[in-house]
């Protein structure tokens, strides 16, 4: 599968392998087998593992990222062969479209030929670059895959993977099966009701700003529960959709897609754009089966609101990294940083869509008070590497008294919810 040399379609290449060999029925059942490794398989101390971002589902028509790990401590190169089968016939039958994301996969059809395919089931495979002599350990392959158009039913994944040893023979490397099931999850029309959507730090209702974190709660959301991943930005840019459901926006009469970074059943959140304009906004959530109604919101350039642990008990960490807590109180003259969204702008501005790379300030510092006493802020920006995250390095009073105090952030004229912070000399 890996490491063959001579060019006779019987036998595996580094560029990729024959047809059939993924184990699947109507494939051969020995698999990679056939051509490499001199025990039987499965027998090794490794495994081939098929990753599924949102669980054993698909979504008629979605395109979801597949991913394929490859793993075994003592190997160092590696191949993989995967299909895709409606269980309504696992011998011939082709469940949607592959296509690879990068130089290490590529797919063929059942003769051999690269897509488009006439007939029958078509297969991704590793490339000579995919391959990754010399890695160690363990390697994952990812592509994506399209459903069928409509549901067509449950559908069967199977994967052969190659932990080879690298040793320009076919010997000493050890092949391994796995398969999964996927159900067919068919959306419903989302229902959104005005009053459900609120800030994610507080779930308060009210006005939010700019790079804010939003909920939505609601019902058939989504058909699959998931938060996003690396694969789902495109370029380094934030997500528009997950597993098809997106959030549509009319910003004074303009359309607009926000940044969604949650899906379930009963809740959406998103990220209001970075030049999001003030006023009223209308909010809709859209997936394959439908539009819910528009439910307005407020947009200011301010609405401060700080993260929780528990819906009271601010989210703050001391300077030794350990969280603000009960068990690990907070003392006066303490310079702790606590983390909220929607503070503002940040100078210079955010890059709409990109997440932060630097901890950028924010174009003004904001007030904060700690048992109605003002409090030293010494740093107050994004966060790097999270979007819609700002911190506040502040400074706990040092005329502060024991027990649960309120924590308010003010920017501007608009203050957070009260959070509670302990206090202990």
């Amino acid at each position: 599968m890996l490491t063959g040399i001579a060019p006779i379609a019987v036998f595996g290449h580094s560029y990729g392998p024959a047809t059939r060999v993924t184990g699947a029925p109507g494939d051969n059942a020995r698999a990679c087998t056939q051509c490499h490794a001199t025990s039987a398989l499965n027998s090794g101390t490794g495994s081939v593992k098929i990753l599924l971002q949102s669980g054993a589902f698909y979504i008629p028509g979605v395109k979801q990222r597949v991913a394929v790990q490859v793993a075994d401590a003592v190997q160092q190169r590696w191949g993989f062969e995967l299909t895709a089968r409606l269980n309504s016939d696992l011998e011939k039958s082709q469940a949607g479209d592959f296509n690879p994301v990068d130089n290490m996969t590529q797919v063929i059809c059942d003769d051999s030929a690269p897509k488009p395919c006439a007939s029958g089931p078509s297969y991704i495979q590793q490339t000579a670059a995919g391959t990754r002599n010399g890695t160690k350990g363990s390697v994952t392959f990812q592509f994506d895959w399209t459903p069928p158009a409509t549901n067509a039913g449950p559908v069967t994944f199977y994967v052969a993977g190659n932990a080879a040893d690298g040793n320009g023979t076919n010997t000493g490397d050890f092949i391994y099966t796995s398969s999964v099931q996927l159900a067919p999850a068919i959306p419903v029309a989302p229902s959104v009701t005005a009053g459900n959507i609120v800030s994610a730090a507080t779930s308060a209702v009210g006005t939010v700003a700019p790079n804010s974190w939003v909920t939505i709660y609601g019902s058939n959301l989504s058909a699959t529960t998931r938060g996003w991943a690396d694969s789902d930005f495109v370029n380094g840019g934030m997500p528009f959709s997950l597993d098809g459901v997106s959030v549509l926006l009319n910003v004074n009469n303009t359309p607009r897609v926000a940044y969604v970074g949650y899906v379930s059943p009963t809740q959406v959140n998103f990220l209001l754009p970075t030049n999001a304009s003030a006023g009223t906004t209308n909010v809709q959530v859209k997936n394959p089966a439908g539009i819910s109604t528009a439910a307005p919101i407020t947009v200011a350039a301010n609405a401060p609101q700080l993260f929780t642990l528990d819906g009271k008990n601010v989210m703050g960490i001391h300077a030794n990294g350990n969280l603000v807590g009960k068990a690990s109180p907070a003392a006066p003259g303490e310079t702790i940083v606590v983390y909220g969204t929607g503070l503002g702008a940040a100078a210079p501005a955010l890059v709409p869509g990109q997440v932060p790379a630097d901890a950028l300030p924010l174009a003004a510092l904001p007030q904060v008070t700690i048992g109605g006493a003002a409090a030293t802020v010494s740093f107050a920006g994004v966060v790097a590497g999270a979007a819609g995250v700002y911190q506040i390095n502040v400074q706990v009073p040092t005329t502060a008294a024991n027990g649960d105090l309120p924590l308010i952030v003010t920017v501007g004229t608009a203050s957070s919810a009260s959070t509670v912070i302990t206090i202990q000399k």
